[in-house]
């Protein structure tokens, strides 16, 4: 292979193994949430617009590529399209200024059943991601990897069907209760996730942001078994993200069977490293720099946490999480900067 390496080469040399000398560089890619405000501003592609229109989302959803340099593009840019599609009513906010998606209603805070529709490929906001992914995927093929990112079942429950405050007693009372709505959504992800793959995905991030909230213990029984049953159908390569300190469930984040981990500045990437070795030598990491730091940190600040990224083992240096809204672009360059200069020393 001739180097440099594209970006589509980079990400998925690194994806199927990290070891070392086989590329130009390290990969920088972030694998949730890529929208800024200024990357609005620099594309017209506002919210909400951008959650709604699917040539807007692929526009905001490529500007940290075409702006920054990021080794990859990414969609959506928030985490409430799969319970839309089960029923939950959005709110997209539509103010002067952008706010989160949120959700308006938890469906199963009235209800207990869980049925998914009939036509669930063509529900909520599954179609606009799908031909945002074609857009994607023709202009960006072979070139920069597509990725999309989903909320995988536990998070979508405890988080957004459910209220949290309600959800963690359930859990505690009724453990038989959740896993039988673990398992609607486990069918529920596995259909989705087959329409962007079909639609041009090339990376699925299953982005499980509240794999910390809970035991170790209730980690592995109501969170590893699920996702294990979505990896393994998951046509493409998948990265497993999960925020918070993560240190006491990498080793089943790396038994889960994703192509790679995501963590962030709360989790030490040495630690991480280690017990992930001892599993799968080489296997791949992605992190950790503080989505704070990047947004508000000075150009050395990002270079230090990088250089600490890479002499801890990382295989992809990523924000620990989406990018902060505010987030100058000229930080993000700093970002791919640092990597390059720093990855290959």
């Amino acid at each position: 292979m001739k180097f440099p390496l594209n970006s589509y080469e980079r990400v998925f040399l690194q994806l199927k193994s990290s070891k070392a000398g086989r590329l130009d560089r390290l990969p920088c890619i972030n694998p949730t949430s890529t929208a800024t405000l200024e990357f609005m501003e620099a594309t017209g592609a506002h919210w909400p617009e951008a959650h709604l229109n699917p040539e807007k989302m692929a526009k905001l959803g490529s500007a940290a590529h075409r702006l920054a340099g990021l080794d990859n593009v990414s969609i959506p840019f928030d985490l409430t399209v799969e319970a839309e599609a089960l029923g939950a009513k959005v709110d997209y906010g539509g103010g002067a200024q952008p706010t989160w998606p949120k959700i308006e209603k938890y469906i199963l805070d009235t209800s207990e059943s869980l049925e998914l529709p009939r036509d669930l490929e063509s529900a909520g906001r599954i179609p606009i991601l799908a031909e945002a992914l074609k857009i994607l995927k023709e202009e960006f093929k072979g070139e920069v990897p597509v990725n999309v990112f989903i909320n995988p079942p536990f998070t979508c429950l405890s988080h957004y069907l459910h209220s949290p405050q309600k959800f963690f007693g359930i859990l505690l009372k009724e453990p038989e209760k959740v896993k039988a709505w673990m398992d609607t959504l486990t069918e529920a992800s596995i259909r989705i996730v087959e329409v962007y793959v079909e639609a041009g995905a090339d990376i699925v991030t299953l982005h499980e942001m509240a794999g910390t909230l809970i035991s170790p213990k209730h980690f592995e029984e109501f969170v590893e078994p699920y996702l294990k049953k979505l990896t393994a159908k998951i046509r493409c390569p998948t990265i497993l993200s999960i925020c918070g300190s993560a240190l006491r469930i990498v080793d089943m984040m790396v038994r889960i069977g994703a192509n790679a981990i995501a963590l962030d500045e709360k989790t030490s990437l040495g630690q991480a490293r280690r017990k992930a070795d001892r599993i799968r030598p080489n296997y791949p990491i992605a992190g950790n720099i503080s989505p704070k730091l990047l947004c508000e940190g000075t150009p050395n600040q990002i270079l230090q946490a990088v250089k600490e990224a890479i002499a801890e083992g990382v295989s992809l240096v990523a924000p620990g999480c989406d990018f902060m809204l505010e987030t100058p672009t000229e930080n993000i360059r700093h970002l791919v900067d640092a990597v390059e200069k720093l990855s290959m020393e």
